[in-house]
């Protein structure tokens, strides 16, 4: 998969392509409204990951949720309220399955405290909370009270005190048992977005090769170590690539096995080193950077599925070397 681009097309209709791509054979694609499809003012690796996360990860999990009629599930559904998804917050543990959101009951449905990662700036969350009877799906507004977003841009991370929550918008009990819709939706969104993320990264080391290589520039000769990791890049991402349009078909790709979250790992080690090399040429020698120097972009890859840490560590869980629950 190229990257998407604006040439002859908007911005929408790029996204919807995207989108398309992305479908199973023989499926629909997902829809999303033009809210979700205008939201930034550009295509590029941000938006792309903010869309997919929104149709592939938080809308098929909708209907676990009490409340299908609620206005803000419905909001949410339409596309016209974005939603992340924050299942994956790291912990000292690392592992998925542990939430970093405790749920207790209060007179007005459940109250949460805790805190939760999330990878774009959405107006809501769909997030996992701990309560007393097992882990519980929770829907929740950016704009409540008793929620604060913090992060260098103001999000990326939301801190819960005291928050209650419709009963509407909680589910009953969830399990990450590999038979459960939980895993296979999180594993289905993990393959959807690898493609995706190497590819935006593929493009970004063509532009850094070209940045490089300007004569304008005149970088070149003194840059022998970036060229050589570009080199480095080109090839890894590759490979990577190919992995990743093989997708459940490779061996272990069923929901709950290790071949996803392996190339997810791999995904995330690639995407932030791509990140680092064009932070590298934008504050070492002076030259843009490609897009990959624009902190959105650092940030995308990187509060993806919780970063590299929480990624790595679902692996050694599913590998069996780190203990966790299902």
């Amino acid at each position: 998969m190229t990257a998407p681009t604006l040439a002859g097309s908007s911005r929408g209709d790029t996204l919807r392509r995207l989108l398309a791509e992305l479908a199973p054979v023989g499926a629909p694609a997902a829809e999303v409204s033009e809210a979700v499809l205008a939201a930034g003012p550009r295509v590029g690796l941000p938006d792309a990951l903010a869309v997919l996360e929104h149709a592939c990860g938080v809308r098929p999990l909708l209907d676990l949720l009490a409340g299908a009629g609620h206005p803000t599930v419905a909001a949410v559904r339409a596309g016209d309220l974005p939603c992340a998804l924050a299942l994956f917050t790291p912990d000292a543990t690392l592992a998925l399955p542990v939430p970093g959101v405790r749920a207790r009951s209060g007179p007005d449905g459940f109250v949460l405290d805790g805190r939760y990662r999330y990878g774009s700036p959405a107006g809501a969350a769909l997030l996992v909370a701990e309560a007393a009877d097992g882990p519980r799906l929770c829907l929740l507004r950016h704009d409540e009270p008793g929620v604060r977003t913090t992060g260098p841009d103001g999000w990326g991370w939301a801190e819960l005190t005291g928050v209650t929550v419709d009963p509407a918008l909680v589910s009953g009990p969830v399990s990450w048992h590999p038979a459960g819709p939980l895993l296979a939706v999180v594993d289905a969104y993990a393959w959807a977005y690898a493609p995706v993320a190497v590819a935006h990264a593929a493009a970004t080391v063509a532009q850094l090769r070209r940045e490089l290589a300007d004569p304008a520039v005149g970088v070149l000769a003194a840059s022998q170590y970036l060229a050589h990791e570009l080199t480095r890049l080109d090839i890894e991402l590759a490979l990577l690539s190919s992995a990743a349009r093989f997708g459940p078909r490779l061996r272990g790709g069923e929901a709950g096995g290790t071949a996803v979250v392996a190339v997810l790992t791999a995904c995330a080690t690639l995407t932030h080193r791509t990140a680092q090399v064009a932070a590298d040429f934008a504050t070492e020698l002076g030259v843009p950077g490609g897009a990959a120097a624009d902190p959105a972009w650092r940030v995308a890859v990187q509060a993806a599925f919780g970063g590299r840490r929480m990624v790595e560590g679902e692996l050694a869980r599913r590998m069996g070397l780190l203990a966790g629950r299902c």
